[in-house]
């Protein structure tokens, strides 16, 4: 699905597949959404984490299956062969969560998705990186894959860079809405000397770039998706204005991968890195160099 993606780069749009986990209405963005297929046949694996439910064959690829409905505490009455996978692919990863039902495909700007408050989040013990409102009475909650990958395998989580030089004096920054996320990328350029202007989102790191002289940023480092203004758009912004244009950014996203390069290069991404490659990232900003190319 998320091969054929007709959406065109910086637009601030983006496709959101609705689904339900019992009677829970949740999300998950198009580009991380492979194909959508009837249940399958599983193989269980002995002393696996709780929330895998085993894998499956598929095309020739084991694939992890994710017992989404245990995972989040919710309760499914529909039987298990009338349910359906999801397969998803970040951060070079790919797995299946279990799903109750698909509902379809909502398009819509990131101005539309909220950040839920962290006492909403710790209410429904949902990881969740958004909220949208479906109509006056329904809302959808955004789920956050990578947190709940990490709780299953910690080895996926972004780890401080263990890096502690390179960026003396040079100023960075940073837009990332995952407040979690930011800490690590924080520390790490912080380790490396760097002075770090952190932002949850493009629009408040725009307006911070188009307010302080061009020669003090070193460089931009990005997620793609982030509420109000995604990366995308935000660099897309960045390299079409004569003032910004020449500072190098580097999109640092879950969604990156071969299949999706070629937006963040139609708006002049000057390098892509998926998560959690953290150190490859903070090696990559620090080899910049004077003359600010990649």
């Amino acid at each position: 699905m998320s091969r054929n993606i007709l959406l065109e780069s910086g637009t601030n749009e983006l496709e959101i597949v609705m689904f339900k986990v019992g009677e829970s209405l949740l999300g998950a963005n198009v580009a991380k959404v492979e194909c959508i297929i009837t249940f399958q046949p599983f193989t269980s694996i002995p002393n696996a984490h709780k929330n895998v439910k085993g894998v499956i064959n598929y095309r020739g690829r084991v694939i992890p299956v994710i017992d989404l409905i245990k995972a989040l505490n919710k309760n499914c009455p529909k039987a298990e062969k009338e349910r359906l996978f999801i397969l998803i692919h970040i951060n070079n990863s790919d797995f299946a969560i279990e799903v109750s039902s698909v509902i379809g495909i909502k398009r819509l700007s990131w101005q539309d998705i909220e950040i839920p408050s962290s006492i909403l989040v710790s209410e429904n013990q949902t990881p969740t990186t958004g909220i949208v409102k479906v109509n006056e009475d329904e809302i959808a909650l955004i789920l956050d894959f990578e947190k709940i990958l990490s709780d299953i395998d910690p080895s996926l989580a972004l780890k401080e860079s263990k890096r502690v030089d390179g960026l003396e004096g040079k100023k960075l920054v940073v837009a990332e809405d995952s407040t979690f996320l930011i800490k690590a990328v924080n520390a790490s350029f912080v380790k490396a000397g760097a002075i770090v202007e952190k932002f949850s989102n493009g629009k408040e790191a725009l307006d911070y770039l188009e307010s302080v002289p061009k020669d003090e940023i070193y460089c931009v480092i990005t997620d793609i998706e982030m509420p109000v203004m995604d990366g995308l758009t935000f660099t897309k912004h960045i390299k079409s204005n004569e003032k910004l244009k020449d500072i190098p950014v580097v999109l640092f996203s879950s969604i990156v991968s071969e299949d999706l390069k070629h937006k963040g290069v139609s708006v002049g991404a000057d390098a892509q890195i998926t998560k959690p490659e953290i150190d490859q990232l903070v090696n990559l900003v620090v080899n910049i160099g004077n003359n600010k190319r990649l």
